[in-house]
């Protein structure tokens, strides 16, 4: 006979989950370029649509140095834009 009351009851250890950490910017506006495009019925993950994408960032970017380059927008400006612009370029990436 086992008596119950002897018996040791076992534990269980509670496993807390890790925290996630929340999206980059960067990353949060790449799922919002990918649902634009999914909303348009493309996609990033397209090579074909991704390529079209980075031609034409390559050309707002150009676009933005230009505005820089005839004081259209000053310095701090052009690199807030760039920054943004090259967060921009790496969807991609990011999905």
């Amino acid at each position: 006979m086992i008596h119950l009351d002897r018996r040791r009851r076992r534990t269980h250890a509670v496993v807390e989950p890790a925290p996630a950490s929340p999206p980059s910017p960067a990353a949060e506006l790449a799922f919002t370029i990918q649902a634009m495009f999914l909303a348009d019925g493309q996609s990033l993950h397209d090579p074909a649509t991704a390529q079209t994408f980075a031609a034409t960032m390559k050309a707002v970017l150009l676009l933005v140095d230009g505005a820089h380059a005839e004081n259209i927008v000053d310095r701090d400006q052009w690199q807030a834009l760039r920054s943004m612009l090259e967060d921009m370029r790496s969807a991609p990436e990011h999905i």
